[in-house]
């Protein structure tokens, strides 16, 4: 098996406030906005996170091949013609960053540099480790209990869609403002 060359991955954060009686025209706008992006040259994935409960705002996660396709389509025509129908529905303006690979999580607050990649290595490893000891078996005890047979594979890709999810919306973030002081030294 030939080792490939890590992508150079590029992950755009968009925040959008939204009015909350244009909630549905914004959702049905987002469709055909997302069916946009995802057609555009180097598009990688896309997560949406809904406002929760009464909630107004939007956060829609663009991952890339690069940091220049990630530009490329924030800037492009076709995104400027899509936000002039949706401004209407905003309560403020179209906010947006570009983050190259893993410092997605370890963007300063402050205009400083990105901690050392060491340190971003050792904290996620940290949060990491101990997830990939834990998870697997829980989902594993249930997964045998309640379907038998369960395909490894079908075991593996809960594991891995449920550590995801703790490093990216619990841990890390926690994680990252616990020690904030400490990555933020030379």
């Amino acid at each position: 098996m030939s080792a490939l060359p890590a992508p150079d991955l590029s992950t755009s954060v968009i925040v959008h406030d939204v009015h909350p009686r244009h909630r549905a025209d914004y959702e049905r706008w987002m469709e055909r906005a997302t069916q946009a992006h995802q057609r555009f040259p180097g598009h990688v994935a896309t997560d949406i996170l809904m406002p929760a409960g009464a909630g107004l705002r939007y956060v829609v996660i663009l991952r890339f091949c690069s940091s220049a396709s990630a530009s490329e389509w924030l800037l492009s025509p076709l995104r400027r013609a899509l936000l002039e129908e949706a401004r209407p529905w905003l309560l403020g303006r179209d906010r947006f960053r570009v983050h190259d690979d893993a410092e997605f999580w370890f963007a300063p607050s402050q205009n400083g540099p990105a901690p050392a990649r060491w340190k971003q290595w050792l904290l996620s490893t940290s949060a990491v480790f101990p997830l990939t000891a834990i998870v697997p078996p829980v989902v594993r005890i249930p997964g045998q209990s309640f379907a038998p047979g369960l395909p490894v594979a079908a075991e593996m890709f809960a594991s891995a869609a449920i550590i995801s999810a703790l490093m990216v919306y619990w841990i890390m973030p926690r994680l990252t403002r616990a020690a904030s002081a400490w990555l933020s030294r030379p």
